[in-house]
């Protein structure tokens, strides 16, 4: 393979990515709004959909192992590579967890839309979106800078989470209450992790820029806390 298409694949697998991200972007507004709504038949559009995003999935998985045996990658271009292999894995695992919240959609919880739980999950959905928003722009951009926003943003994320926690404890005293508000704590954990794999993306894109691969500080355990 020449090498000038050698970089053309990899504009077409890094785009690749972007496009699987977008998809997820949209799959997320949509699981957030059939959760907001218990709209199980918008629930099942995001089940359904999963499979573009899979199918953008395995093409850009299959593009760059090519690349890797074809043309055997160095220094920056093999950071590349690297970067899109491991991005890709979170992006698409980030879909699988719009499918398991729109799998609780379908369930049928009778979980009242306007509780304040659901409030606190709407935004953390958004919460997460940006997140990915942010993930993706920092590594079509090569901002490392960028990317180290990202625990930061995740620190919110997770503080969000614990406060459902707080939440539940109102409604300990009615057994059918406590029993959709737990699974709704199941929901807002499928969020937070969303929220760890946009952090996971911006350590690859850091690793891209600087050639350095690091874990960024969890900003939801500062130094010395544990």
């Amino acid at each position: 393979m020449p090498r000038v298409n050698f970089a053309e694949e990899l504009t077409v697998a890094s785009n690749g990515l972007l496009a699987e991200a977008g998809l997820v972007r949209a799959q997320l507004a949509r699981v957030i709004a059939s959760l907001e709504k218990r709209d199980a038949e918008m629930a099942q559009e995001v089940i359904e959909g999963d499979d573009r995003v899979d199918d953008i999935y395995l093409a850009t998985q299959s593009r760059v192992l090519n690349l890797i045996a074809l043309q055997a990658p160095v220094a920056k271009d093999l950071r590349l590579v690297s970067a899109i292999l491991h991005s890709n894995v979170h992006v698409e695992r980030m879909g699988d967890l719009c499918v398991n919240i729109a799998k609780f959609v379908q369930s049928g919880h009778p979980y009242p839309p306007d509780s304040p739980m659901v409030h606190r999950l709407v935004e953390m959905g958004a919460r997460a979106d940006d997140m990915l928003e942010v993930a993706m722009t920092a590594f079509s951009s090569s901002d490392a800078d960028l990317a180290e926003q990202l625990p930061i943003k995740d620190s919110v994320l997770d503080r969000l989470n614990r406060g459902m926690l707080d939440e539940l404890k109102d409604y300990a005293g009615d057994e059918e209450a406590f029993e959709w508000a737990t699974n709704l704590i199941l929901v807002a954990r499928y969020l937070e992790r969303f929220g760890d794999h946009a952090v996971d993306i911006g350590e690859q894109t850091a690793f891209l820029v600087t050639g350095l691969m690091r874990e960024f500080t969890d900003a939801s355990h500062p130094e010395g806390e544990p």
